[in-house]
């Protein structure tokens, strides 16, 4: 029975990585150009914050450092879309570099700690959180007189895919325990199967 409860929470756990990875993808509307109303931003945040905090506490439990730096980074991209009046811009700022920082931390932790595709996936999203980081910085560049158009466009596209990939990735690392049930369930079924 304690087996079974454990590979619920882990489930959960799991779910609740990849719901706070994914609400990191859809942050990336907003520097796609794509408006969202108010009230469906506010709902990706808290869904996003929510999914973080579950994550955040089964990693504070299990003492994992890397999956808790993730978590913190959701949360801080999270509440950075919550409109704040007039402190939404310095603060969202604040939060988003953090965020940033954090998921380089993430992706830094996993691939000293990890080995094959999970080390690899440590390397992706550190360096997509890097260019996520210093996109994002390289946008105020964008505001100098005289850059053309093209470099506009790179200018802001650049962060954005940086941003896709690291949470499209860190969502990768933590579907694992979602799909191994259906592995196990195909794996019974071959080995029952009176055709093979």
């Amino acid at each position: 029975m304690g087996s079974m409860t454990t590979n619920r929470q882990e489930q959960w756990t799991a779910l609740a990585g990849v719901v706070a990875a994914l609400a990191g993808v859809l942050g990336l509307v907003v520097f796609a150009g794509w408006y969202l109303e108010p009230p469906v931003r506010i709902v990706g945040a808290v869904v996003g914050g929510v999914a973080a905090v579950v994550v955040a506490l089964a990693a504070r439990r299990r003492r994992d450092r890397a999956t808790l730096g993730f978590a913190v980074s959701v949360m801080c991209f999270a509440l950075s879309w919550l409109p704040l009046g007039r402190a939404s811009f310095a603060v969202g700022s604040i939060l988003a570099l953090a965020a940033q920082a954090l998921v380089i931390a993430f992706g830094v932790m996993v691939l000293r700690r990890s080995t094959g595709a999970a080390r690899v996936a440590g390397w992706v999203v550190a360096s997509a959180g890097a260019v996520w980081l210093v996109g994002g910085l390289a946008i105020w560049l964008g505001t100098l007189p005289g850059v053309s158009q093209e470099a506009l466009t790179v200018l802001f596209t650049l962060p954005a895919a940086g941003q896709a990939v690291a949470f499209l990735t860190a969502a990768l690392l933590f579907v694992g325990p979602l799909v191994r049930p259906v592995g196990d369930g195909a794996r019974y079924l071959w080995s029952t199967a009176e055709v093979r």
